[in-house]
């Protein structure tokens, strides 16, 4: 089998279920496939994402995996995807949420897309040559909102599947944010430098399950050493620094602001 079979192969074998082959092609050339595996959700497969070029070399087909009904969804996040691949010649990097300002499906709170390892392993993840060479990989696309995007920018894609019970609470994309009910609360501890006895937070950070303040003039060696860490308890954070306190009030997970000055006044910082 030829190279540049193996993507197909690949992806019309995969998950031991027969394909069906959708009609729409995305750009007219990249097919999808369906499939229905007997322990899985329905999964959509792209088969020609593979062939376009990117400078780095790597060669990916995306999967997206959805609630029968909305196959239409998968295929909007699977364009977005292969356009970025054609226009920016690079593929989707694993971890790491593309986040849009505002929802990309409508009626929905889906704003980010995720590529991810996938729920079967290496078996469907990697494709290989005869010889047992990689030749690229299967990502698994997953559509979040911009609260859950927000905490896998801020504790990674492990610690949404923790926070949610599994990926399976994120397939239905007209739910209603898996993370939105996080909020500060006075239990929270806060992670400061000891350097804001000198000096007030710069870059505040709100995980949905701590905040962490830096002042922003900590060495790399300070931050690395244990003993020049603390934590306070909210209300004892903003005794000392009551500013930051609109912030923490509004702030969802994964939000960063950034205070210039004591006044109050914040932006929110965008990876």
């Amino acid at each position: 089998m030829a190279d540049l079979d193996a993507f197909p192969h690949h992806v019309f074998d995969a998950l031991g279920t027969e394909p069906l082959v959708l009609e729409d092609r995305i750009g007219g050339s990249v097919m999808v496939v369906e499939k229905h595996p007997e322990n899985g959700p329905i999964t959509l497969i792209t088969a020609g994402a593979s062939r376009i070029p990117t400078d780095s070399g790597e060669r990916v087909e995306l999967a997206v995996e959805v609630l029968d009904g909305q196959q239409g969804a998968a295929l909007v996040a699977m364009r977005i995807v292969c356009d970025d691949i054609a226009n920016n010649r690079r593929v989707p990097p694993v971890g790491s949420p593309w986040r849009n300002s505002e929802p990309f499906l409508r009626g929905t709170q889906i704003s980010a897309i995720l590529a991810t390892t996938s729920r079967w392993g290496a078996a469907f993840d990697e494709v290989h040559s005869e010889e047992g060479e990689v030749l690229g990989h299967v990502r698994t696309l997953r559509l979040l909102t911009d609260e859950e995007a927000g905490l896998v920018t801020a504790q990674g894609w492990d610690a949404l599947q923790a926070a949610v019970g599994s990926a399976d609470a994120l397939l239905d994309v007209t739910r209603r944010s898996a993370v939105a009910g996080a909020e500060v609360t006075a239990s929270m501890p806060v992670f400061l430098t000891k350097d804001h006895a000198e000096r007030p937070p710069r870059w505040v950070t709100f995980t949905g399950r701590e905040i962490t303040s830096v002042t922003g003039l900590e060495s790399p060696e300070y931050m690395a050493d244990n003993s020049n860490h603390e934590v306070l308890s909210v209300d004892v954070f903003l005794d000392r620094f009551p500013f930051v306190g609109a912030f923490l009030q509004g702030a969802t997970p994964g939000q960063t602001a950034l205070f210039t000055d004591a006044s109050g006044e914040f932006v929110i910082e965008e990876d």
